[in-house]
């Protein structure tokens, strides 16, 4: 058997079930139904809801330890969100402090290399030091010569974006 052979007959049985289902006489009215002497009929669906108890005037002792509880709960949390507070802070001021330290030490790697490179220029008989300018701004230490002639000229184009 197929598989829609097997839908079809589950839908001709669904089918005969609500037929039948719909056949029957309901077996409990929705609603109750209770005569008077006089001939109404009074219809009723449901009990209402008890109404609310209002709140007394003045607060019992079981009140004021309700209140206590959640004032000490509010407290609690408070000193919770402090101190996970100061633990982030200490944290922090410490990861602060490690990259202070590692900064320092590549600053005086750097001062080290400049120092190191401005010797080699010198050695070379240049003397320029490292990072200064020439006379002409458009003219760099990798553009001169030994005599201080400029050997090739910076290409523009390329550093400047243009085409």
């Amino acid at each position: 058997m197929s598989i829609r052979d097997e839908i079809r007959q589950l839908c001709i049985a669904h089918d005969r079930f609500m037929a039948e289902q719909a056949s029957e006489p309901i077996r409990r009215p929705p609603v109750s139904e209770t005569e008077d002497v006089d001939g109404l009929v009074y219809k009723t669906t449901e009990t209402p809801l008890p109404a609310a108890p209002q709140p007394d005037s003045d607060a019992s002792d079981a009140d004021l330890e309700h209140d206590d509880w959640r004032t000490e709960v509010a407290q609690a949390l408070g000193e919770v969100a402090f101190f996970i507070k100061r633990e982030c802070r200490q944290e922090r001021d410490a990861a602060l402090i490690e990259r202070d330290r590692r900064i320092s030490t590549l600053e005086g790697e750097v001062r080290e290399l400049k120092g190191f490179i401005g010797g080699v220029v010198a050695l070379l008989g240049g003397d320029k030091k490292v990072g200064q300018k020439s006379h002409d701004d458009s003219v760099d230490a990798a553009h001169l010569g030994h005599d201080g002639s400029v050997v090739d000229l910076p290409d523009w184009r390329r550093s400047h974006g243009a085409s």
